[in-house]
């Protein structure tokens, strides 16, 4: 399957387990499911992040998702009037201020006047994918940002904006937000469903001015650190979708508490030296 082109809300609308899905299950169970029922309203920071990963990757499309928020002083009869007006003709679509408006666009053009960035997006971008696990029957899936294909090398390339791009600040965010687990999510899906090998490629791209742009191509400890995580927590949700227990920090039993590895080896080695 070549993957299929809809749009964002088609695909979270359709079943299947996502990365993110993953993410919540490694907090617990009980916080997946209290996340799945009850849906948050975007905080600004994640609103911003899809306004610009919308504009630079599907620029020609972006209106037909974001609006751009006009100027209304809405302390008047007349700008709250044009407020309500801008509101019903947008509805739907996820409002931006056009402060940030302006940030999205300066983002992208810095973004793509950066060496060879250019051919790494030229591929097919937002292709959605489904495919049945083997060991749970669940539907994985996942919608990678571009795939592209570069002479005989297939890339499978993520945008990220950050804070800093620098290698060892994006590392040890990549670390935190499980960026591994979800590209090797990502790429176990694809690479089965196309039937090649496919190297993961970040384009990391910072917030603020003058929006510099890091290339990171993930080594295979990366993915598979990635995988052996996402292999974990997915057959966790198999689990607790067969039993209906979505439980918290305690399953069976009494967890241990002890000390973090390092400190634990140290007392080992002070008890050898006696």
């Amino acid at each position: 399957m070549e993957g299929i082109s809809i749009s964002n809300k088609e695909y979270r609308a359709k079943d299947g387990v996502s990365s993110t899905d993953l993410k919540q299950m490694t907090k617990s169970p009980a916080h997946f499911r209290y996340w799945k029922d009850n849906p948050q309203e975007d905080t600004p920071a994640l609103l911003f992040g899809r306004a610009v990963h919308k504009y630079v990757l599907e620029k020609d499309d972006f209106f037909s998702e974001f609006a751009v928020m006009p100027n209304y002083d809405r302390r008047t009869k007349e700008g709250k009037a044009a407020w309500l007006l801008f509101l019903d003709q947008n509805a739907g679509k996820d409002i931006i201020t056009a402060e940030d408006f302006e940030t999205v666009k300066a983002m992208r053009e810095a973004l793509y006047s950066t060496p060879f960035v250019e051919k790494l997006l030229s591929g097919r971008k937002e292709l959605s994918f489904f495919r049945k696990d083997d060991s749970t029957g669940l539907t994985m899936k996942c919608r990678p940002d571009c795939l592209t294909t570069l002479e005989d090398m297939h890339l499978l390339i993520d945008y990220k904006s950050t804070t800093d791009a620098s290698n060892d600040a994006f590392m040890r965010d990549a670390i935190k937000l499980k960026y591994d687990m979800q590209m090797g999510y990502y790429k176990d899906i694809v690479d089965a469903e196309l039937g090649r090998e496919h190297e993961v490629v970040f384009i990391a791209q910072e917030k603020s001015a003058p929006y510099v742009v890091n290339i990171l191509a993930a080594n295979e400890y990366f993915i598979k650190s990635g995988r052996d995580m996402y292999r974990t927590y997915l057959d966790m949700y198999a689990e607790c979708d067969s039993t209906g227990n979505w439980y918290g920090f305690v399953k069976d039993g009494v967890n241990t508490l002890g000390l973090p590895g390092w400190l634990q080896r140290q007392y080992g080695n002070n008890e050898s030296e006696e």
